[in-house]
């Protein structure tokens, strides 16, 4: 299956556009795309698709439509679930274009980090490529639709400047001097994309226009904002007219290898691709803001530790920072030990641990959820507790804790356990995935 929302809504089985119905049932499926993998109550769906006044008969009519989908999606029930009281639209990986769209992205941005700017350009390219007009466009003035229409249509433009970045850094400046001309013509109040464009003119022997693009963002950012160009804009203006050489920079080669990053730069790993699909699917949903928790048991030797680290590989590669913790089997380790380490990978420390009492549990906690919320903010997480049957009582109950804030965070947290750790029903309950590893 594929599902399209960077443009008009659409959905493919193979080659085959489905018939998606009327208005409504448009809506319907739009509000499970948005929320895929996830159980919307039917009380949430009325309110979001029918605002504060539902009519008498929207209940009746949401049933309606999910039966019509229902028909129409291949798998029937098994893709759209009726689970108690609510209904959950199943995805597998990559098959809604707004996942595509964003993995593709922080492939390329962990590119462009690395300095390998052909190869970003190329993977932005690529996640650009997906969009065929306005996100969501037939549901603009719908509310359940606005907050993420505005937020897909201010990354579709972070993207065109990230992949502009790669292309300047590729010695393109004189054919994105259009390109650059027409984006602030419309996005007038955008700094990063006027200091590309005074940055093209200049490298493309146009120094008087690359001085006069910068007094016209300083007219425009006074007149609509009453405010001065940002520090890097003024410090481009001042290199533009030093003519200092930092500025004239080559085309960089493409680099790269065939070692993948990661905490171990993970070999490759055979038999695991179900599990490896599954967990990609959390990755990208933690990627996008929506957090993640997954157990992962088995017996020695069934590739628990060896399953995190590709999947470290992978996360690393999209830009999010990998922090490993692992339970002690020797003894003698303080309380929250896995903690410890995994803190220790950010260059970080736990806060002040006060448990004596149900109370200073609570607070120490509270403050260790929002030490990862915060450094989630700056860049994605992927949080993995490894050999969770060694960790104390504590560092469990706290995975619980955390779990219950993931979904506002991008955290994806993996937890790899045996089968005799204790807890682990109750840590299963808080999962959204739990899967069970036998020797291959």
């Amino acid at each position: 299956m594929e599902y399209r929302i960077l443009g008009p809504l659409e959905a493919f089985d193979a080659e085959r556009r489905l018939s998606l119905g009327g208005t409504k049932q448009r809506a319907v499926l739009a509000l499970l795309l948005l929320h895929r993998n996830e159980a919307l109550t039917r009380d949430v769906m009325v309110d979001e698709l029918w605002g504060g006044q539902p009519p008498p008969t929207a209940s009746k009519v949401l049933q309606n439509c999910i039966s019509a989908l229902r028909k129409e999606l291949p798998g029937g029930t098994e893709t759209l679930r009726t689970l108690g009281g609510a209904y959950e639209l199943r995805l597998g990986p990559d098959e809604l274009d707004r996942d595509r769209f964003e993995r593709l992205l922080a492939e390329g941005r962990a590119a462009l980090e690395a300095e390998d700017h052909a190869e970003a350009s190329d993977l932005i390219r690529q996640a650009l490529g997906l969009w065929r007009g306005s996100p969501l466009s037939e549901f603009t003035y719908e509310q359940f639709a606005r907050d993420e229409i505005a937020r897909l249509e201010e990354l579709f433009v972070a993207a065109v400047e990230d992949r502009i970045e790669a292309d300047l850094a590729l010695g393109r400046h004189a054919e994105l001097v259009p390109e650059l001309e027409s984006l602030v013509s419309r996005h007038p109040l955008r700094e990063r994309l006027r200091g590309q464009l005074m940055l093209a003119l200049y490298r493309s022997g146009r120094q008087a226009e690359a001085l006069d693009t910068y007094r016209a963002a300083r007219r425009t950012l006074a007149a609509e904002l009453g405010i001065e160009p940002g520090r890097a804009l003024h410090d481009l203006e001042r290199a533009i007219l030093a003519q200092d050489s930092a500025l004239d920079t080559s085309p960089t080669a493409a680099r790269g290898g065939d070692a993948r990053p990661g905490r171990l730069a993970a070999a490759p790993l055979v038999g695991r691709d179900d599990e490896l699909a599954l967990l990609d699917a959390g990755l990208q949903d933690a990627l996008a803001g929506r957090g993640r928790l997954f157990v992962v048991v088995g017996g020695p030797g069934t590739g628990k530790t060896s399953l995190g680290d590709e999947l470290a590989s992978r996360a690393k590669a999209r830009g999010a920072t990998i922090l490993w913790g692992r339970g002690w089997h020797g003894g003698g380790a303080p309380p929250f030990w896995p903690w410890i380490q995994a803190f220790r990978d950010a260059g970080a420390t736990l806060p002040e641990a006060s448990t004596d009492d149900e109370a200073g549990k609570f607070r120490f906690f509270e403050a260790v959820t929002e030490r990862v919320r915060a450094a989630a903010a700056e860049h994605p997480l992927l949080l993995v507790i490894d050999d969770l049957q060694a960790a104390d009582t504590d560092s469990r109950l706290l995975i619980e804790f955390l779990a219950s804030e993931l979904p506002e965070m991008a955290v994806l947290v993996l937890a790899l356990a045996r089968e005799d750790t204790p807890g682990l029903d109750e840590l299963a309950r808080h999962a959204t995935r739990t899967l069970r590893l036998e020797l291959l």
